[in-house]
């Protein structure tokens, strides 16, 4: 007779179906086509109520169906996943849907969320009423290199209009501009550049500076580069600069504003 120690041994080293399952799935192919196809075949085989295979179909599904989205549907798309935090500003599911069946007929909307998400971005609707749709970006860790991407890739003309309809608002802005060209990196005046260019509506510098004396720092108001809670109740946050090796990530005083890309981009849909 085995003792207890046998028996847990060999169930140990005895497979289950769920191991032999997951090696199955392992060596499927990568073709989403191709995978879809043979998990189907192994649902088949043991019967729909395989968990393993049913979530890594859903997994190819949604892989397959997102590389066939154009990029305004990948765009409305996860808007809608972000209705969780939607709802959390009151946003109600009949107004989202509806707000968000406006937005898919609206080409200039469309656009302007396309190149927030370019920079990084995750544009949330945080208010419905009867004149706007109001969204925010609520990333909570700041993509320095998809917004320094973004700004480098722009036509040159349209970064030379942006800076110069800047400058009746900030005198000083070129050469703060400039400074996407050395070693200093990014900085709050590039945040600005980047709302002029995709139609956001950025928090105002003096806005900025006094978030910046609060401790903790407001980090649902403002978006930092991705600082563990603990450095920012010190006072202290991530920074990005750039040098001749690409962009770094540092750490200094959270009041030196000019160091930081922060405040988070609005953007105001108005309704017909």
């Amino acid at each position: 007779m085995q003792t207890l120690v046998e028996k847990t041994a060999e169930a140990t080293a005895t497979p289950t179906i769920q191991d032999a399952v997951q090696n199955r799935i392992v060596a499927l192919p990568k073709d989403l086509r191709e995978r879809a196809k043979a998990l189907r075949e192994i649902e088949k085989q043991l019967g729909a109520g395989m968990e393993l295979v049913r979530h890594e179909l859903d997994t190819v599904l949604n892989q397959s169906l997102e590389k066939n989205m154009n990029p305004d549907e990948k765009v409305l798309a996860e808007i809608s996943d972000r209705y969780a935090l939607s709802s959390k500003h009151g946003v109600s599911r009949e107004d989202f849907d509806v707000a968000l069946g406006e937005i898919s007929a609206n080409e200039k909307a469309l656009a302007q969320l396309r190149r927030l998400k370019a920079t990084g971005a995750e544009m949330t609707i945080t208010s419905v009423d009867a004149s706007e749709i109001l969204f925010i970006d609520t990333v909570d860790n700041v993509n320095v290199e998809a917004q320094e991407t973004f700004l480098s890739e722009l036509p040159q003309q349209e970064r030379a209009d942006a800076i110069s309809n800047l400058q009746k608002r900030f005198p000083e802005i070129e050469q703060f501009l400039q400074r996407a060209n050395s070693a200093r990196g990014l900085n709050y005046y590039e945040y600005i550049l980047i709302c002029k260019i995709t139609g956001a509506e950025p928090m105002s510098g003096d806005e900025y500076k006094e978030l910046q004396k609060h401790k903790p720092v407001d980090r649902n108001t403002i978006c930092w580069l991705l600082t563990e809670k603990e450095m920012l109740d010190r006072g202290v946050a991530l920074y990005s600069g750039r040098d001749d090796h690409g962009v770094n990530v540092y750490e200094d005083g959270a009041d030196y504003r000019y160091y930081f890309r922060a405040g988070r981009p609005r953007l105001r849909v108005q309704r017909a």
